[in-house]
Order: C-alpha cells, then sequence, then structure tokens
C-alpha cells in the first residue's frame, strides 16, 4: 500500500498526545511484553551504542537502556517532532535511565549517522510505514557494526485459521472504532493501522528482505500466537 512519508508524518502527529495509552489498550498491556521479549532476545546488557529508528516516544530505547550494565547510550530516531517531544517528556519521569537515551530527528531512510556505528539498530512496528522497505532496512544495516544486530519487531498475521479468523475481526473492526473514539482524531489513522499490517510483506517475505540487504543469521520468532514476530538478523563479520 502506499505509505506517503508527509502523510504518515501528519497522521502520527495528529494522535501523537494519546499514542501510549491507545497502544497499551489495544494490545492488552501486551505491546510492553513484546518489547521487553525483544530486548531479552537480543541484546547482552554491554552494548556500548544502540539505535532505535521510528522510535515514536522511545518505548524501546527505554527498554534497551533499562538492560544497559554499564556506560551506554540508547539513540531514538524519529521523524515526527510531536511524537519526539512527548517522549522527551517522558524521559524526564525515567531516573537514571534518562542519561542513557537520546531522542533525535532522523528519517529511517537517510539516517544521520555513520556507518558501523551502532551494536544494535532496531526498529518496532515502525517498518512496515516506511516508503522504501529495503531502503530502510538497507540503511538500518549500514550503521550497524560489523557483527552486530537489526531487529525488527513488527506485527504479522496468525497463521491458525480460527485465532486468525478473530485477530482480523478485532484488528479490521473493533481497533479502528475504539481508536477514534479515545484519541478523537478526526482522521484514518486506526483505519490506516490493520490496512498497513494485512498489505505487509509476509514472514517469508520480510526474511528474503534481510537476506537481500546482506544481513546473515536471520531469525523469525513467532510472539502471542503469530500477531506480531521478531526477526533479528546479524551484519556479516
Amino acid at each position: 500500500m502506499k505509505r506517503d512519508a508527509a502523510v504518515i508524518r501528519s497522521m502520527f502527529a495528529s494522535i501523537a498526545r494519546r499514542y501510549d495509552f491507545l497502544n497499551h489498550l489495544l494490545s492488552l498491556n501486551q505491546d510492553k511484553r513484546w518489547r521487553s521479549k525483544t530486548v531479552q532476545a537480543t541484546a547482552s546488557g554491554s552494548e556500548k551504542l544502540v539505535l532505535d529508528v521510528c522510535s515514536g516516544t522511545g518505548d524501546l530505547a527505554i527498554e534497551y537502556a533499562r538492560n544497559m550494565n554499564g556506560a551506554g547510550l540508547v539513540v531514538g530516531g524519529d521523524f515526527t517532532p510531536e511524537m519526539l517531544g512527548l517522549g522527551k517528556r517522558k524521559l524526564s519521569g525515567a531516573g537514571g535511565t534518562a542519561g542513557k537515551v537520546a531522542l533525535v530527528a532522523a528519517d529511517t531512510l537517510q539516517l544521520p549517522f555513520l556507518d558501523g556505528a551502532f551494536d544494535i539498530v532496531s526498529v518496532a512496528f515502525g517498518i512496515r510505514n516506511v516508503s522504501d522497505l529495503k531502503g530502510g532496512i538497507r540503511e538500518m544495516a549500514r550503521v550497524t557494526r560489523r557483527g552486530g544486530k537489526v531487529v525488527v519487531l513488527e506485527f504479522s498475521l496468525p497463521q491458525n485459521k480460527l485465532i486468525g479468523g478473530i485477530y482480523l475481526l478485532y484488528f479490521t473492526r473493533l481497533l479502528p472504532l475504539v481508536g477514534r473514539m479515545i484519541s478523537r482524531a478526526g482522521n484514518d489513522a486506526y483505519s490506516y493501522l490493520p490496512a498497513s499490517v494485512l498489505k505487509f510483506a509476509s514472514k517469508e517475505e520480510m526474511a528474503a528482505c534481510l537476506a537481500d540487504c546482506g544481513l546473515v543469521n536471520i531469525s523469525v520468532r513467532s510472539l502471542s500466537l503469530g500477531i506480531v514476530t521478531l526477526y533479528v538478523a546479524q551484519k556479516d563479520s
């Protein structure tokens, strides 16, 4: 489906104020668990530099920072100023973790960082919104050090027919309705969400995309009965 950058930026700006609340509510708080599992599965705690792209209000960036044992920095990059503003406000109440997180303006297709700068480069629920999927993955790989990890956490379609049917009913009917009611946004942000998931790459296609971008040792792990998928790949050393 068409993912025009200006339209996406405007849409997320319009729901920024209630974005976190809606994500927690509509996922029955599972989004917190998914991020925690992502960090547990991909970080040792000894990383020096981590980048989270399409970072929104910084939830995954903060989760990585909490896991750091010593001195280190997590950079959260996003191209929506309203999201970054809320993320910076969130950091003010994050205690010691706040000193390990920097939220900056950054477009995933043109990351303002040096080649091989980061131990881990992650994205959670954002890569499907990037107008050029392969271009976004290539940029993530470019700024990852050799031997480092590229991590993608994204919605997917459950393969079980019964679970998939219930999920689609909830995702395409209930989620847009509740989202619009609570966010009070006069746009189609929560209709776009299910539509973007339905049109996004399959697990096999996503794994192939990671391989096409030169990444190796690709693992694909389903979470919550396949509602989300965690992809982990390594930059060839």
